[in-house]
């Protein structure tokens, strides 16, 4: 039988919705819940030992969000991942990315610099998500680094809003050797290093741009719709 234990602070509503919240919506962008998976209020319930209130307010916030839609007599369903939406959105990272590099570059001091070192490499065993955590982490660090908290907000957004694309499409390369996008990072860590502006721009824009043609090219049945 299910443990019925909550801890207290966890008592009020609004923190219980915001608990309901964060766990599916991490589900969904890792795609621990599929594209086109089923959801079911009383399930889920039963999951976050929880009345069907912050599990159907959670599920509303996600819908305004786009990563759940409403199945009329059905329920919901994690919504498909749309091709267009998310080259939409590769287009506007590139455009931020590059403002961005050039932010890093001209304010930076060597020593953050050097923390871009770590993701020069790439090893299995230093990265429990596998290569989805280390590109990840990688992208998040270099939108902290720009010091211009509304651009960094912005990036993160988009990160996590894009990473069930990137799942999709860098799933094969996961259980594979990723070392050629690896090998990109690389040469955008030297060009910033090297405050190298148009270089590292252009390496930078080159890089997200490559990653949408990934995900445009993925086939995925009823997980990625035109």
């Amino acid at each position: 039988m299910a443990s019925t234990t909550i801890e207290p602070i966890e008592s009020d509503g609004r923190l219980l919705r915001e608990r309901v919240y964060e766990e599916l919506r991490h589900d969904i962008l890792t795609c621990n819940l599929m594209p086109g998976a089923e959801i079911r209020e009383a399930e889920l319930a039963v999951r976050f030992e929880v009345s069907k209130s912050p599990v159907r307010d959670a599920l509303i916030s996600l819908e305004r969000e786009g990563l759940v839609i409403t199945i009329p007599r059905q329920g919901y369903r994690v919504a498909p991942v749309s091709i267009s939406d998310m080259l939409d959105m590769f287009h506007l990272r590139a455009a931020l990315e590059r403002a961005n590099i050039e932010r890093i570059i001209r304010n930076a001091s060597d020593e953050q610099l050097q923390m871009l070192d770590q993701f020069k490499s790439f090893h299995r065993d230093q990265w429990p998500d596998g290569f989805i955590g280390y590109n990840k982490k990688f992208h998040r660090l270099l939108a902290e680094l720009g010091g211009n908290p509304r651009m960094r907000d912005q990036l993160i957004d988009l990160i996590d809003l894009m990473e069930r694309a990137v799942q999709i499409s860098v799933r094969n390369i996961d259980h594979g050797t990723p070392e050629a996008l690896v090998a990109e990072h690389r040469e955008i860590i030297d060009g910033i290093q090297s405050r190298s502006v148009k270089t590292a721009q252009r390496l930078a824009e080159q890089h997200v741009l490559a990653a949408g043609k990934r995900v445009s090219n993925a086939v995925s049945s009823g997980m990625i719709v035109s």
